[in-house]
């Protein structure tokens, strides 16, 4: 058996708004990222969880989950994986992902899924990935590896085939340990993911294998351009006294401004009324209108309904939910 290098999360929609930086700090190198599924639909989360991979640096594992019945279209899901994966991206793996649920839509459509077919659509989805200059990855479970995929017509179109292989036990079989990706577990806990999670182990290291596309600085995130602004127009100064560069960079003198604010609300008798005030509460507030389609007023002023909005948003993040919104809750609100 290789040894294990590494390991990380996959997630998509299904697992809710993730914290990436939490993920991060608890030590995951790489975080499997579902881009979409089917005929070009991207996955809900997809632009948040690949926008804050991107902006904290932490590599990525793409895959497209196929509902392909030919292998024009498991070429034309190749494209739409790459499309996505261009954004941030100049290499990474991209993972092909046909499941039971694939083999059912291709009977819902009239099609039997043979095993050539399925290895057929395998080799037109990885071959068009490795030549746009990505890494070919297949996700597969016992079953697929023995009953749908022939793994030498594979090898012999395409040379080396990444192999993610789904097997839920404590140890690998020796007869099944030449893979390169394990997920090893549907109910692993990770921080700054709710609820149960797939988690992998990588014993091939794709660290080489992965370049972001352009400098950070070319992608600004648009959540913090405008609390960079929001914070300058409320006085709020970086370590050296001087306004924050709008930049849309969560860089360190963005954090220290950060760590300086705390939103909240005055307690009076057994309600809330007005506390903190400003273009960061202003800020605020469309962030939580946009991140749980609310539509709470978005005067400046953090009061009860302000404080509401908050404890539904950090429910909904994974955060603490204490009505206040600081340094955790206002990054939070930048990736989502």
């Amino acid at each position: 058996m290789k040894s294990v290098l590494y390991e990380g999360p996959d997630i998509s929609i299904h697992n809710g708004a993730v914290d990436i930086k939490r993920v991060r700090d608890a030590g995951y190198r790489r975080i499997g990222i579902r881009a979409g599924y089917g005929r070009d639909n991207v996955d809900e989360r997809y632009i948040s969880n690949a926008l804050a991979c991107y902006n904290l640096g932490v590599d990525v594992l793409l895959y497209w989950f196929s509902y392909a019945y030919t292998k024009e279209m498991a070429a034309a899901e190749a494209g739409y994986a790459i499309a996505q994966a261009a954004k941030y991206w100049r290499k990474c793996p991209i993972a092909y992902d046909f499941e039971y649920a694939s083999v059912n839509y291709a009977r819902k459509n009239g099609v039997s899924v043979t095993k050539g077919l399925c290895t057929e659509m395998a080799a037109a989805f990885l071959k068009r990935v490795r030549e746009a200059g990505y890494i070919p990855v297949l996700y597969a479970n016992r079953d697929y590896l023995q009953n749908y995929f022939d793994m030498r017509y594979l090898a012999e179109e395409l040379g080396k085939v990444y192999v993610w292989y789904a097997r839920y036990r404590s140890v690998l079989p020796e007869k099944e340990a030449d893979i390169d990706i394990w997920q090893y577990t549907s109910k692993g806990r990770v921080p700054g993911v709710k609820g149960s999670v797939d988690i992998n182990r990588f014993y091939t290291d794709f660290s080489e294998d992965t370049e972001a596309e352009g400098e950070i600085i070319k992608r600004p995130n648009i959540n913090i351009a405008e609390f960079q602004e929001a914070a300058n127009a409320d006085g709020y100064r970086d370590r050296q006294g001087r306004a924050l560069a709008v930049d849309g960079i969560d860089g360190p003198e963005t954090q220290y401004v950060r760590r300086q604010i705390f939103l909240k609300a005055k307690r009076s008798g057994e309600t809330y009324v007005t506390g903190s005030v400003g273009q960061v509460v202003r800020w605020w507030q469309r962030r939580c209108n946009e991140i749980l389609g609310r539509s709470q007023a978005v005067d400046g002023k953090y009061g009860r309904a302000a404080r509401a909005a908050t404890i539904a948003l950090q429910k909904r993040l994974n955060l603490s939910a204490d009505g206040i919104a600081g340094y955790n809750s206002i990054q939070a609100a930048f990736y989502n």
